[in-house]
């Protein structure tokens, strides 16, 4: 199994380390692998280190000391409505292969009988347990969490959610909890299998704004994501709040939660991350700020003068850093983007 103090364990809990460390957010499109590899020409050195048909021997050989699993976020579940619409176990409703920002939470009676959300089952979890224990020391595996926000209004469904905001938050409330005892227990058999690091999954934020104001963001999701981190605090775990979009706003909650770090900090949607470093220095790490758009279209000198600014200014005010893109690497994203940066993250002193 992974150990615990590696540099990307200190990071998260602001203590000095050896380099600023990378952070793979999931596994990166087989086609930008596929490229990767070739252009680099790496050889799978550890089939022991394939889980679910991705082998992430080749991402410590790229050179990242941790990336996002996420595939243990449930189980199997949900059905068919009458008009051949699916209903997944969050109670999301799909035409063909896309969301339709609906949900089928409209009452608490659905909610009282709701079936279709059941945790991994135990042979998903075994192999995730004899994956980290076989797994390589030089790379952390964090567990992708679902998101209470999230998971919330895209059961209700956009427009129901934003008019019980107004009618009836007490419903909203109903299904915040249902959720929370959901995630908690995920919780308890990730940890009980070797899982220490975990990463909620919970966009809050459009380009410069964010879905709803942090006050009621505050009043509506504080009181379970407390819950839910004391949970892994506990025994001395980290977790992690991604979000896409505008968040900047939102730091100050993270860091009265106590999250340890926070994931993506999207520049093209407002994302100032060298004003984050100058106004709360090392109360939270902070993760990410490497856009898509500059790794898919930017060249690899400015991809490493980003790096080094970034770097350089994080030090100034002593502020915990792990250089990651802001969001899956896809096979637009040129490969010699992603070397430089890790290089260059590499050999900063």
């Amino acid at each position: 199994m992974y150990t615990h103090k590696s540099d990307f364990f200190k990071t998260l809990s602001k203590e000095p380390t050896t380099h600023v460390p990378l952070y793979c957010t999931g596994y990166p499109e087989l086609e930008f692998i596929d490229n990767y590899v070739n252009k680099y020409r790496l050889k799978i050195n550890r089939n022991d280190m394939e889980l679910n048909q991705k082998n992430y021997d080749i991402i410590e050989q790229m050179g990242f000391d941790g990336i996002s699993l996420w595939d243990f976020r449930q189980g199997e579940g949900g059905y068919t409505l009458n008009d051949q619409r699916r209903v997944d176990g969050w109670g999301r409703i799909y035409k063909g292969d896309w969301y339709l920002w609906d949900g089928i939470f409209k009452n608490e009676k659905i909610l009282q009988e709701w079936e279709h959300l059941t945790l991994p089952s135990k042979k998903k979890i075994m192999i995730l347990k004899d994956f980290l224990r076989r797994a390589s020391k030089n790379l952390d595996y964090i567990i992708s969490l679902p998101g209470l926000f999230e998971k919330t209004w895209q059961s209700m469904g956009f427009y129901y959610f934003a008019k019980c905001l107004r009618k009836n938050i007490e419903f909203v409330k109903t299904i915040i909890s249902f959720f929370s005892k959901y995630i908690k227990k995920l919780i308890d058999i990730l940890q009980n299998v070797g899982t220490q690091l975990f990463l909620v999954a919970d966009d809050y934020g459009y380009r410069n704004r964010t879905f709803i104001p942090k006050n009621i963001w505050k009043e509506l999701f504080f009181k379970e994501y407390r819950k839910i981190i004391n949970l892994i605090h506990n025994r001395n775990h980290k977790i992690i709040i991604h979000s896409d979009g505008y968040i900047s706003d939102m730091i100050e909650n993270f860091i009265d939660l106590e999250f340890d770090g926070v994931q993506s900090l999207e520049p093209n949607a407002g994302v100032d991350i060298f004003s984050l470093f100058e106004r709360f220095k090392n109360k939270i790490c902070f993760i990410g700020n490497l856009d898509l758009s500059l790794l898919t279209f930017g060249t690899p000198n400015q991809v490493k003068h980003y790096i080094i600014k970034m770097i350089t200014i994080a030090k100034k005010f002593n502020c915990s850093l792990v250089v990651s893109p802001s969001h899956q690497l896809t096979s637009k994203c040129k490969v010699e983007n992603i070397n430089t940066m890790i290089k260059t993250t590499k050999i900063f002193k």
